[in-house]
């Protein structure tokens, strides 16, 4: 079985070039658990094991921190199978705006790899409403593997930059099997650096874990039931969470919803879709305006899209320091833009300076921003290598090149603009030091007395029908659709959804079936 140079380029860079997922399948096959008291297997995880009291019955120990907020570390263990073994510590932090009595609110803004001590500490108002902080002390955390809480390591800020332009610079001249053994050595040896440089957690970051570790926080809390507001793959978490505690599920609101019965190639592919349709959105209204870089009709600004990609994949671009700006690196920053549509004005300028005067900075800059690079070459919190190994230890893949390329074929099908430069993980995860604990299926839900589901009709990373699909799975799940664009619902200003969702937080009284607002 061969594929062209070309098409191994296409095929194997998106893996290690960018990370567009922002979501994932529940590993309901997880690792070897230790044998459990009946009080765990009536749905209260491990809550009543004696093994596991000392991480149940901490104390935390709160301290002042970023301002006005308070800041505490859980101990909790490094492997569930193994709790007298090494612990590691997740770093959590309260807003601290609810008062003495205010229920804590536990929240995960999405990923795999995206801070949730951040989302408290830097943007707490820019995400949550003045309404839903008056009345509850938001908990962030950072999930394990994540940024404080033993965080992925696997290079310094030069390998970062070496190995974005090793990807970058994948040219032609290989033949099919070489280009094919070169990613594979490219993505054997990341493994080996993460593994060399993060340690022994590496294997234990899986998402069953860290929903395990939600349930201690929980504990270390006060908290009879976990109240929670979930994002993005932060709703993979809500449900691998529910999975397993279905009697400490509190009030949940899961936003951006995933289907979790999907195959890692069906969920890329369903996001290739989706930014497929965003492109189109973004087409009609910019063929709608006088300021729009491309005359004529909405089919000529995508068939635009399409041409510049195309050449930048046939002869990459030079920027302004000098990296070099390949069409993953363009197709990155691309697709930031198209998240929401008050960034279509800033795309609109953007392609204009691309078609008009061949300057592609702008694209590398919203790339190094999706990859976590400073103006100055640092990077800040590196979520893109949490984010492959959380995604690879919790989805098995494709591993044979003639699967993949069959994948490849089905996605470009569908996404003819976007799909053939998205990547495939599955040689990057074949290579991973671990194996995937997880596999896809339907959530298993029946003890949970209700859970809200949020989808979004223009949402192009987390699509509608995904949260349509999960409702008709989850008998106890209310669904409210929002009829907008962009991704996710829950936000200030946007009170057609934060009115319900705050007062179900907030009074525990949510409608029945399916609303749209």
């Amino acid at each position: 079985m061969t594929i062209t140079a070309t098409r191994s380029r296409r095929l194997l860079a998106g893996a290690g070039a960018f990370a567009l997922l922002l979501t994932g399948c529940v590993p309901l096959d997880s690792p070897a658990e230790p044998e459990q008291t009946a009080t765990a297997q009536e749905g209260r995880g491990f809550a009543g094991d004696p093994a596991y009291s000392r991480f149940y019955e901490q104390e935390l120990q709160w301290e002042e921190c970023e301002r006005s907020a308070l800041c505490a570390a859980v101990e909790v263990p490094l492997d569930y199978a193994d709790p007298e073994g090494e612990t590691l510590e997740i770093q959590i932090i309260s807003s601290d705006t609810g008062g003495p009595d205010a229920p804590h609110l536990l929240i995960n803004p999405g990923g795999p790899g995206v801070s949730g001590y951040d989302s408290v500490a830097e943007d707490l108002r820019y995400f949550f409403t003045p309404e839903l902080l008056e009345n509850h002390d938001v908990v962030g955390f950072d999930p394990r593997g994540v940024h404080r809480s033993a965080p992925v390591e696997c290079l310094t800020d030069e390998e970062m930059d070496e190995n974005r332009e090793r990807v970058a610079e994948a040219d032609d001249e290989f033949d099919d099997e070489a280009a094919v053994e070169e990613a594979r050595e490219d993505a054997q040896w990341l493994g080996e650096q993460c593994l060399e440089n993060t340690g022994d957690v590496l294997e234990h970051v899986d998402t069953v874990s860290a929903a395990r570790d939600m349930d201690v926080i929980r504990a270390a809390l006060g908290e009879e039931q976990l109240h929670y507001l979930g994002f993005s793959y932060g709703t993979h978490l809500g449900i691998a969470y529910a999975e397993e505690h279905p009697a400490s599920v509190g009030r949940f609101v899961l936003d951006g919803m995933m289907d979790t019965s999907l195959s890692d190639h069906e969920l890329s592919m369903d996001q290739a879709v989706g930014f497929e349709a965003a492109l189109q959105g973004y087409a009609e209204w910019c063929a709608a305006q006088d300021s729009c870089p491309v005359d004529g009709e909405p089919e000529d600004v995508v068939d635009a899209v399409a041409g510049l990609f195309e050449e930048v994949s046939e002869e990459p671009r030079e920027g302004p320091d000098g990296r070099t700006i390949s069409v993953s690196v363009l197709v990155s920053g691309f697709i930031q833009p198209l998240y929401f549509s008050g960034g279509w004005p800033m795309l609109n300028e953007a392609l204009g300076a691309a078609i008009l005067e061949d300057d592609l900075s702008s694209f590398q800059d919203w790339a190094d921003l999706a990859a976590g690079r400073e103006p100055d070459g640092s990077y800040g919190w590196k979520s893109q290598l949490a984010f492959r190994a959380i995604m690879c230890l919790d989805h098995p893949v494709s591993e044979d090149l003639e699967s993949i390329e069959a994948e490849y074929d089905e996605t470009v099908e569908a996404a003819p603009t976007f799909g053939p430069y998205l990547g495939h993980s599955g040689i990057a995860c074949s290579e991973w030091p671990f194996e995937a604990v997880g596999e896809p299926g339907e959530p298993q839900l029946d003890d949970v007395e209700e859970i809200l589901f949020i989808g979004t009709t223009g949402d192009p990373a987390t699509p509608v029908h995904w949260a349509e699909d999960m409702h008709q799975m989850v008998e106890s799940s209310s669904l409210l659709v929002y009829d907008g664009e962009g991704h996710l619902a829950y936000r200030p200003g946007n009170t057609c959804v934060t009115d319900i969702v705050d007062s179900y937080l907030l009074t525990g009284e949510l409608f029945e079936g399916r609303q749209e607002c």
